[in-house]
């Protein structure tokens, strides 16, 4: 080894703290855990909330439909999609959110502790802001959108293909043209960008921002607030997220889904409407007009369909995504401190 200063004191420097690249990396794997926990337990919710918004009894598109294929409620379309499609069913379109979400908590968490650390540094513990947590939130919310856009597209699809498949059997020659088929997430993703490009993917952008936007500041409102509280009740000892035992994290977990859901719904049954739309043929021609046209026909019903498979969803879905994450970085953390300890005990024989 050299026994130039610098150079050793930059090999000092690099063994001891972790390298630029390897942190960014560990900086999103508590995302990324929470979006496989988000898809694996959500995804037969949200196919039912899907289902719902837009073949529910009392909408549009329930009226071209034989009876025995509207959705009363919740339990009446599990019923139905096990007894005509198969317990699958309610996993169709899993690739798209599964590579998405894994992309998108990549994002969300690290955008909403970045714009949250430049509002009020490192002390929220002892200075709880409602403000800068729902800013930091919508930050999150906002850079997420450009992801979930296209993933959300892809989903809703596969998740319509059931309607495709009803559509071909009541008027096949003209099913072609009203309802589009996919093999599965990846054709439908290449399917639309190839005939109706980077718009077509895009297709409920507006809605979706607004969603999210609203959505993820009151999600990360519920958590932080929920874990605010229990540190300031707490016993001697507790005094960050760390020190928190499981069954307080999933408790904030289920109260963040609260706030995600309970904010933003109405605007994402709009968004699933005009996803679900047929692309050649819309009977949306935006945001705008999709909300007048559901009020007009469906009344304010129509903006809830689905919200109690929402609600439900958001208690296992939350507590896992926030499990997922708090255990996550209580083993990144445990990683980097074994690895500081035996690289430095190497640096110092050195």
């Amino acid at each position: 080894m050299s026994s130039d200063p610098a150079v050793f004191n930059d090999t000092l420097m690099e063994v001891e703290h972790t390298p630029s690249m390897h942190k960014r990396i560990l900086d999103i794997l508590p995302g990324v855990s929470g979006g496989v926990a988000r898809v694996m337990i959500g995804q037969p919710f949200d196919t039912i909330k899907v289902r719902l918004q837009v073949l529910g009894k009392g909408t549009a598109a329930a009226a071209k439909l034989p009876p025995s294929e509207v959705y009363l409620n919740s339990m009446d379309c599990v019923r139905k999609m096990v007894k005509n499609e198969g317990p699958l069913s309610f996993y169709k379109g899993t690739v798209a959110p599964l590579a998405g979400n894994m992309v998108l908590l990549g994002i969300h968490f690290p955008v909403f502790s970045h714009v949250r650390r430049q509002l009020e540094g490192d002390d929220h513990y002892s200075n709880f802001s409602a403000s800068n947590v729902l800013i930091s939130g919508a930050a999150a919310g906002l850079a997420g959108s450009l992801v979930s856009t296209p993933v959300e597209l892809v989903r809703t699809k596969m998740q319509m293909q059931r309607r495709a498949a009803l559509a071909s059997t009541v008027a096949p020659g003209a099913a072609a043209g009203v309802e589009e088929f996919y093999k599965g997430s990846v054709d439908c993703f290449k399917q639309v960008l190839s005939k109706y490009g980077v718009k077509g993917l895009y297709r409920g952008f507006t809605s979706t921002v607004l969603r999210d936007m609203q959505g993820y500041a009151w999600f990360f409102m519920g958590y932080e607030a929920t874990v605010n509280y229990f540190l300031q009740n707490a016993g001697p000892g507790v005094h960050t997220k760390a020190d928190l035992n499981y069954m307080q994290v999933m408790g904030a977990g289920v109260m963040a889904g609260f706030g995600l859901w309970g904010s933003m719904f109405p605007i994402d049954t709009i968004k699933s409407k005009l996803q679900a739309d047929n692309l050649a043929k819309p009977q949306y021609s935006s945001t705008m007009d999709c909300v007048r046209k559901v009020l007009a026909s469906e009344g304010q019903a129509g903006l809830w369909r689905g919200f109690s498979a929402a609600m439900y969803r958001a208690i296992p879905v939350n507590a896992g995504i926030f499990l997922a994450v708090e255990g996550a970085r209580q083993s990144i953390k445990y990683y980097e401190e074994n690895v500081e300890h035996i690289y430095g005990g190497v640096v110092g024989t050195v």
